[in-house]
């Protein structure tokens, strides 16, 4: 029998892992493509389409968005379709799942089921690793504002973590904890390192058939410091206030891609394992400035827009959903956050669900830019009010990658790009394959 695992890798650009496998990098992923092969994944064409959370719903679903029509992260719960894990659950496989992005724990009996930061379904695991997973919930909710310093980070993660940090990996979470002074980035290895660990040690000790581990770390390097890295060959650099890594001779990608690097080679080391990887998506350097920003104190900056009696719920990036007790409030509120301007145009895109609004941080402009904002036609100095996510260096494109270690390169030299829904029945066919089904 053969276990099977999905490895999400999510938006790891294989051409900028090529160029430095070129550059004698990388070893694990060398081996993986001289072996196995790279098919090539079409997502959605749409731009305002091609986000994670609405294209890996379509992974697990084997359907379109306009099938699924999950559109916004923390989605999966309002709607029933079945997932991968269900599906495979229904056909007798025990499964489990660390931290896949706008999935709901719909589950019978898993192994494990982590979920994303952002979506309201339940956790099935342990008590201590529910203290774990709390405490990494807010890390990873809390990363954009900063507000949690190094410290106080490792003060909380380090004893509830340690009994799943391998031996093997301690000195990497040495050569990775050297770098991480100035250099915030670098939390993005250590989390995705750790959620490996965690994964491997779940998968050893319960003994899933089929288990899936999303990682999001490289994604998140590459939209922020692709113009710090020696495989961008642009004109664009970031400032220095915004990213020290070239002062420093560092390249954040490397850093994340030798991250993954190890954890693909404790994956595919696993005695009786078949290893499915996917990026979903992938991402293409970006030729314009583009900046991105994330309410500071969302609930303080809201009521003073004018809103009151509400709850906020913010999302990753630009993100956020305000809920209240009934329409005729949100719609109230609605108009009140339309009011709210920046160089003539509204500073929040807004979707009214009825009793609650889910809006995003439209401005992408120059940080400056925010000191000159109105509010019912008045001027208002909003700098204070947020905060800067990122400057965009890379942004999403339809291409997308898939690897299969049951396969050989040979055999996938010649087949045709992959349509993402497509990925559901391979996964789905190779765990049941691994089960004699």
């Amino acid at each position: 029998m053969t276990r099977t695992v999905s490895l999400e890798f999510n938006e790891v650009n294989f051409d900028w892992i090529e160029f430095y496998i070129r550059r004698g990098e990388l070893p694990a992923f060398r081996r993986l493509l001289d072996r196995h092969g790279l098919v090539h994944t079409e997502a959605e064409r749409s731009d305002e389409q091609l986000e994670p959370w609405i294209q890996w719903p379509t992974v697990h679903t084997g359907k379109t968005l306009a099938e699924h029509r999950v559109f916004r992260l923390g989605d999966a719960v309002e709607h029933g379709h079945e997932q991968i894990w269900e599906y495979l659950e229904r056909q007798g496989l025990r499964v489990g799942a660390i931290l896949p992005i706008n999935a709901a724990n719909r589950c019978e009996a898993p192994a494990f089921f982590l979920p994303d930061a952002w979506t309201d379904t339940a956790a099935s695991c342990t008590p201590h690793m529910r203290r774990l997973f709390a405490t990494i919930r807010d890390m990873v909710q809390e990363n954009a504002a900063d507000r949690r310093g190094l410290i106080a980070t490792i003060s909380a993660l380090l004893p509830l973590a340690a009994p799943y940090m391998s031996l093997r990996s301690m000195p990497y979470y040495l050569r990775l904890a050297r770098l991480v002074r100035g250099n915030r980035w670098v939390r993005a290895a250590i989390l995705d390192r750790l959620l490996a660990d965690i994964f491997l040690s779940l998968f050893r000790k319960t003994r899933p058939d089929f288990a899936s581990l999303f990682l999001n770390g490289a994604a998140h390097v590459q939209h922020h410091h692709l113009f710090d890295a020696a495989c961008y060959d642009g004109d664009h650099r970031n400032p220095t206030w915004y990213s020290g890594a070239s002062a420093r001779s560092l390249d954040p990608l490397l850093v994340l891609y030798r991250t993954y690097d190890s954890i693909l080679s404790d994956l595919v080391r696993l005695p009786d394992t078949r290893v499915l990887l996917s990026t979903g998506l992938s991402q293409r350097r970006n030729e314009r400035q583009q900046f991105q920003y994330r309410l500071r104190h969302a609930e303080q900056a809201l009521r003073s827009f004018g809103l009151s009696d509400f709850a906020v719920h913010m999302r990753m990036s630009r993100d956020f959903l305000i809920s209240f007790a009934d329409a005729a409030a949100a719609a109230r509120a609605e108009a009140r956050l339309a009011a709210v301007a920046c160089k003539g145009k509204p500073l929040f895109s807004i979707d009214n669900r009825g009793t609650s609004l889910f809006c995003m941080v439209d401005y992408q402009e120059a940080p400056e830019g925010l000191a000159h904002c109105a509010l019912d036609g008045v001027s208002v100095d909003l700098s204070a009010d947020f905060v800067l996510v990122s400057i965009e260096n890379a942004v999403h494109r339809t291409l997308g990658y898939h690897v299969d270690t049951a396969l050989r390169a040979d055999d996938v030299r010649s087949l045709p790009p992959l349509p993402l829904a497509g990925l559901f029945d391979r996964i789905a066919e190779a765990a049941l394959a691994g089960r004699g089904m």
